[in-house]
C-alpha cells in the first residue's frame, strides 16, 4: 500500500512498500515471459531459466523505487505507461547484455524476445492498475486511513488540505485545525477544534497517555506562537508522523528541497541537478548525440541550406541573442524561415498566417527542421539536446516580471527541445497563461531530470515533430 501507520521510522516502511511494489512488478514481467514461451514452445529451457532469474533480480531493483510508487498515486493512470516502459527496457537490455556475456544470445528465441518486449509495458500497466485497485479497496476501509490535524494553519495548509482530499490514495484525513485565530484559514468544511492551548489537552489521549493521531500538519510563519514550543515537546515523545508547511516569502520560491552542501543539510531552491560529476553523463550525452545528428544529418542540412538560400534573398543561418545558462548570452541559430527585416526591427513572434514567414520557411517551421543548425551549439556546449528552449531577449525582459519563477528556468542549459514542447506547450505564447505553464514545465524538467527522461523527451519530439499543429 501507499501509505502506513506511524512508526519512529517513516523511512522502513516506506523503502519496504517501494521493495514490494518492485517485487510485483518483477512477478508481471517474469509470468509474461513465462506465457510467451508457453505459447510459442520450442525453446532452450536452460538458457531462459537463467533469464528468468536475471529479469527478476534487476527488476526488482529498477522497478524498487519511491519515485515510482508516488507515481502510482496520480490521478490520471495511464500517465505512468511511459515510465514504466523505460524502467521495463533497462530490464530488457540487462537481460540482452548477460545473454551476450554468457555467449547464449544466439540460443535465444527471437520470437520469445520480440514478444516479450512488446507485451511486457502492457502486462506491467495491467499491474499497475491491479496494485492501485487494490491500494482503493485497501484505504477504502476507514481504519487504514490516516488520521491528522493541523495545527497553526496557513494557505499553505489550505492547499495541502485541498490536495488530500484530491488523492484518496495518500490516505490522510484531516479532521481537523487548532488555531489562536478566529478566522478560518484552512479550507471550508474543516472543524477547528480550538485554540492552541487547547491542542496540548488534546492531542493526548488521558486514558492512554498516547496521541490520539497519526499525523500532524504544522503550519510555518515567520513569527510562531510561544504554545507551539510545548506542542512540540509532546511530539518529541510520540509516534506522530510530524510534517512542517511552510509559508513565508522564502519557502514561497518553486522547487524547495532539501538538499546536503559539503555534507551539511540546506534548504534549495530550484537547484540545477547539474553539479560537479553529476553533469557529466548528460554532456556525454549532448556531446556524442549532436555529433552523431551532425554527420548522419549533414545531406539534410545541406539540402535545407540550399532551400532557404533559394526561397529569398539573406543568409542561410540566422543568429539571435538568447540567455543561456546562468542568464548569459549565448549566440543560437536556426536556418533563416523568414524574409529579411530591417536592422532594429522588434522582435515579434511569428503567428498563424505571418506574412514574414517563407514558404520554404513556413515547412521547415512545421518539421522543426529549422532548428538542427543548433546542434552546432550543443556540441560546443551553449546548449543540450534536452531543456528549456531559450527565449528570445525582449521576451525573457518582459516575462520575468510577469510570470513567477521565469528566471529559474536558466539553472540549466537550454535545448533544442524541452518537456513543455513534448507536453503542447510549442509555438506562440500568446497569453500570459501559457507562459506560465510552459515555465511549470521547465521548473518540473529542472527537479525531476533524469537521463531517461531526456531520452524520453527525445523520443516524443520525434512524434511532436510529425504531428505538431503549434508550429508555423
Amino acid at each position: 500500500m501507499f501509505n502506513s501507520h506511524s512508526t519512529a521510522n517513516a523511512s522502513q516502511p516506506a523503502h519496504l512498500l517501494s521493495v514490494l511494489t518492485g517485487v510485483a512488478f518483477s512477478a508481471s514481467i517474469c509470468l509474461t515471459l513465462y506465457g510467451i514461451i508457453e505459447v510459442v514452445g520450442n525453446v532452450d529451457d536452460d538458457v531462459f531459466s537463467i533469464r528468468f532469474v536475471i529479469a527478476a533480480m534487476t527488476g526488482i531493483i529498477v522497478f524498487s523505487s519511491h519515485r515510482l510508487l508516488n507515481s502510482l498515486q496520480e490521478k490520471n493512470a495511464f500517465s505512468l505507461l511511459p515510465k514504466l516502459t523505460w524502467r521495463w527496457f533497462v530490464v530488457f537490455m540487462v537481460v540482452l547484455l548477460s545473454a551476450y556475456v554468457d555467449k547464449t544470445s544466439e540460443q535465444l528465441s527471437r520470437k520469445v524476445m520480440l514478444l516479450w518486449l512488446v507485451i511486457s509495458p502492457f502486462s506491467l500497466m495491467v499491474m499497475a492498475l491491479l496494485i492501485r485497485g487494490v491500494a482503493t479497496a485497501y484505504y477504502a476501509n476507514p481504519y487504514n486511513r490516516r488520521k491528522a490535524v493541523i495545527i497553526w494553519s496557513n494557505s499553505a495548509c489550505a492547499d495541502l488540505v485541498s490536495a488530500l482530499r484530491n488523492a484518496p490514495l495518500a490516505a490522510v484525513d484531516v479532521i481537523g485545525f487548532f488555531d489562536n485565530r478566529n478566522a478560518s484559514r484552512p479550507p471550508a468544511k474543516l472543524e477547528r477544534l480550538g485554540d492552541l492551548s487547547d491542542a496540548v489537552s488534546w492531542l493526548i489521549d488521558p486514558d492512554t497517555g498516547k496521541i490520539k493521531v497519526d499525523v500532524v500538519f504544522i503550519g510555518l510563519n515567520t513569527k510562531e506562537p510561544e504554545e507551539l514550543s510545548e506542542i512540540l515537546e509532546i511530539l518529541y515523545d510520540s509516534t506522530a508522523t510530524t510534517y512542517f508547511v511552510p509559508e513565508s516569502l522564502i519557502f514561497g520560491m518553486p522547487g524547495i528541497q532539501l538538499r546536503e552542501l559539503a555534507g551539511r543539510p540546506v534548504l534549495a531552491s530550484a537547484e540545477t541537478p547539474f553539479i560537479g560529476l553529476a553533469a557529466l553523463p548528460k554532456r556525454i550525452v549532448d556531446f556524442f548525440g549532436a555529433l552523431i545528428g551532425l554527420l548522419l544529418l549533414s545531406p539534410v542540412l545541406l539540402a535545407l541550406g540550399i532551400g532557404v538560400r533559394l526561397s529569398s534573398p539573406g543568409p542561410i543561418l540566422f543568429k539571435q541573442i538568447r540567455y543561456g545558462i546562468a542568464g548569459k548570452p549565448i549566440s543560437v541559430y536556426k536556418f533563416r524561415s523568414m524574409k529579411m527585416a530591417p536592422k532594429d526591427t522588434p522582435v515579434i513572434q511569428a503567428t498563424i498566417g505571418d506574412s514574414r514567414v517563407t514558404k520554404f520557411g513556413a515547412f521547415i517551421r512545421k518539421t522543426s527542421l529549422d532548428e538542427l543548425p543548433q546542434l552546432f551549439n550543443v556540441l560546443t556546449g551553449d546548449m543540450s539536446l534536452v531543456g528549456p528552449r531559450p527565449h528570445a531577449v525582449a521576451h525573457n525582459e518582459l516575462y520575468r516580471k510577469l510570470v513567477n519563477g521565469y528566471m529559474f528556468r536558466h539553472k540549466i542549459k537550454p535545448g533544442i527541445t524541452g518537456w513543455a514542447q513534448v507536453n503542447g506547450l510549442r509555438g506562440e505564447t500568446d497569453t500570459l497563461e501559457k507562459m506560465q505553464a510552459r515555465v511549470d514545465y521547465d521548473l518540473y524538467y529542472l527537479q525531476h531530470w533524469s537521463i531517461w527522461l531526456d531520452f524520453v523527451i527525445l523520443w516524443r519530439t520525434v512524434k511532436v515533430v510529425f504531428g505538431d499543429k503549434n508550429a508555423y
